[in-house]
């Protein structure tokens, strides 16, 4: 193994911390730089119309970057609809199908026709182009809006019709013209197929579509919300590993999808250049798959410092160096909550190697420490809603009698808790003279192969960024009954006509009007420092076709309600024929001016009684400037693994690193990032 070591420098900076905060990395690779270029979907859309000049000329270049950004299968699903288990075996269960693009994007990578498209309207929306979802035989497709006419873009089956003069043809155009289903031959993906069967099903889709015009048009089908930041606290690191396989073969595999080895297709553009299709001529027989990341945090407990990086604890609870670290100060009952929360879905090794989703699974979560008399463990996987107990599992048997304070190395995989959910908090509870001495969390998660930073040959340039910003969710348990829905309703400034009734795999509104009037219902956001940001996203229910005057809007406060700022209104189409839409949106606050803010959620339907669905709620917060960060990477060259590890400075926020790869084939291995002590 060849290693090398950088360390850059920078002059010091007050306020600092050990932790790295938001760090991204963008590496010099042509369609595969990582989270750097990708953190958002604005981003994402830059990247990918980079030299683009026409409307046509970005469309085009959009959809050869989905091409190789996204690939089919069963769409990835959720702990969407309280009392029901995601499994994606179960096409038919659209209901807990994962909608957010930019979860899309970081963990996963595929889906069915109708997802990604959903996924899509996001990114076209971006570069200024409405989009809406249209359905086909057996399938649905895309039609984005530019130079006074709509076209078809189909990135599921990767085809495009073109008209004649080169432009993209819509429906309407082959509803017109039939004989352009024959499409001219262009070297980019497109119908004909080189490959019959499929063109021949897609051929009769095209001859069914242009027969009449009533295919249903579809429209605020995805959303943009969950903020892809990371936020590595003092002891904690984050590694991807590239290979599936890392943690030990096929048997061992990690993953958040019902499907024997884990997620994978043999059918896709991904990994193998700019997508060629010319005649018979294609490279889209590539396979596609997952990685892994690897967040291990072990907290520094002998330091107060500890305490700034909890969820929360009691007012009691002391930290230092000598046993237990972790103790009660007055002897009385002490509580210390630990926190996880990325953009990445927690995953875990299917028992049966097939399905961890409704399967039994573990290694998603691990907790092991060393607990000095009796202490107590729950784990939440909805931010503090509810709570779970935990055994901790002794690693040794100790004798009966033994006292109180003898240390006491435990375990728990806490896998069938967090599984599916991108966070959790473990709260321990002791008293008297009880303590923990040693804690390391080890939780692993499904990350989308094209989301991966990959190295280049001959000398690598890789930009690290990093800010000073962290997050917290508020996602509700729409499952609670009616006494506790104070979590994260702020009731009082409920309209009085909006009722409330849990969400259950039968009842689909937890919030619906008793009227057609308009109504309102606020939720409550809070966060550990000033708030930056504040990312929203709702589903709400809409009549088809859509009656005139319907409304759905957000706005937020940050003085209690008495005042409101609209940061999102849907744009309701007269056409539109989906029964429910998601709107999203985020707004900029102050710096420094609150921690705590409201979001109002205005629902009204004209004629009818207006309906909630879902909501999903962020703070991007303020964070201390960051300690020193080290970034490593591993790869192989030749068969030998080469790795190298930068230490960047504290306080540093940008800065170039150059990874000494060689002439040859590079194999990507890992990349870790880690909060250095400071």
């Amino acid at each position: 193994m060849v290693r090398r070591i950088s360390i850059f420098v920078v002059a010091a900076v007050v306020a600092l911390s050990a932790h790295a905060s938001d760090v991204t990395l963008q590496t010099d690779h042509p369609q595969y730089p990582g989270e750097g270029a990708f953190q958002t979907v604005e981003q994402c859309a830059e990247f990918a119309t980079t030299g683009a000049q026409t409307s046509q000329e970005k469309a085009i270049a959009m959809y050869m970057w989905f091409l190789t950004h996204q690939w089919h299968l069963m769409s990835p699903m959720e702990w969407c609809v309280p009392g029901r288990s995601p499994d994606t075996a179960d096409p038919g269960d659209y209901e807990t199908v994962v909608f957010d693009a930019n979860r899309a994007r970081f963990s996963y990578g595929y889906g069915l026709c109708g997802t990604t498209h959903a996924w899509n309207e996001v990114y076209w929306k971006a570069l200024g182009f409405p989009a809406r979802r249209r359905e086909f035989p057996n399938h649905v497709n895309s039609e984005i809006f530019y130079e006074n006419q709509w076209h078809a873009f189909d990135s599921d089956m990767a085809g495009l019709v073109f008209k004649k003069n080169g432009v993209v043809a819509g429906y309407a155009d082959i509803q017109r013209d039939p004989s352009l289903i024959d499409s001219p031959q262009v070297p980019i993906p497109h119908y004909p197929f080189a490959w019959p069967a499929d063109f021949r099903t897609m051929k009769k889709g095209w001859q069914e579509v242009a027969k009449r015009e009533s295919w249903y048009k579809l429209y605020n089908g995805g959303y943009e919300c969950h903020p892809a930041i990371v936020q590595l606290r003092a002891g904690e690191s984050f590694t991807r590993w590239y290979d599936r396989d890392h943690f030990g073969g096929f048997g061992k595999r990690r993953f958040w999808q019902n499907q024997k080895g884990g997620p994978h297709r043999t059918w896709s553009y991904f990994n193998s250049g700019k997508p060629i299709h010319n005649a018979g001529d294609s490279n889209s027989r590539n396979e596609a798959t997952y990685c892994n990341g690897e967040f291990r945090y072990k907290p520094v407990l002998d330091c107060e410092d500890c305490a700034a990086d909890l969820e929360d604890h009691s007012a009691n609870v002391g930290f230092r160096d000598q046993s237990p670290k972790l103790w009660s100060n007055d002897q009385l009952k002490a509580t210390a909550t630990f926190r996880h929360f990325s953009p990445y879905v927690i995953c875990g090794d299917p028992v049966d190697d097939v399905n961890p989703m409704t399967g039994a699974a573990t290694d998603g979560l691990v907790v092991t420490g060393i607990a000095i008399g009796d202490v107590q463990c729950h784990v939440s996987a909805d931010q503090g809603q509810s709570w779970q107990s935990v055994k901790l599992s002794s690693a040794r048997s100790t004798a009966a009698g033994v006292a109180a304070q003898r240390s006491r190395p435990f375990t728990a995989d806490i896998t069938e808790h967090v599984k599916g959910r991108y966070g959790w908090l473990v709260r321990f509870t002791w008293s008297q003279s009880a303590g923990i001495d040693r804690l390391e969390f080890v939780t692993t998660t499904q990350v989308c192969q094209a989301m991966y930073p990959r190295l280049t040959e001959n000398g690598c340039e890789v930009q690290y960024q990093s800010q000073p910003r962290g997050v917290v969710a508020v996602l509700p348990d729409f499952g609670v009954a009616e006494e506790n829905v104070g979590r994260f309703e702020e009731i009082r400034l409920r309209s009085r006509n909006l009722k409330y009734a849990a969400r259950t795999a039968t009842n689909r509104y937890p919030y619906q009007a008793s009227n057609d009037q308009p109504a309102t219902v606020v939720f409550m956001i809070k966060a550990p420092k000033p708030i930056k940001t504040i990312h929203a996203a709702v589903r709400y229910q809409i009549p088809v076709t859509p009656t005139p005057g319907c409304d759905f809007r957000l706005a937020y406060s940050i003085d209690e309600g008495q005042s409101w700022t609209e940061f999102a209104r849907a744009e309701i189409a007269a056409d539109n024929e989906f029964s429910s839409g998601w709107l999203s949106g985020k707004a900029e606050i102050e710096a420094g001016r609150t921690t705590a803010a409201l979001v109002r959620v205005h629902l009204h339907t004209p004629g009818r009684k207006a309906a909630l669905i879902d909501a999903q709620l962020y703070a991007v917060h303020s964070v201390s400037l960051p300690g020193p960060v080290s970034v490593e990477f591993g790869w192989l060259e030749d068969g030998i693994l080469r790795t190298d590890r930068s230490i960047i400075g504290p306080g540093t926020n940008a800065t170039t690193l150059r990874i000494p790869t060689h002439s040859g084939k590079i194999r990507d291995q890992f990349v870790r990032i880690a909060a250095e002590p400071f």
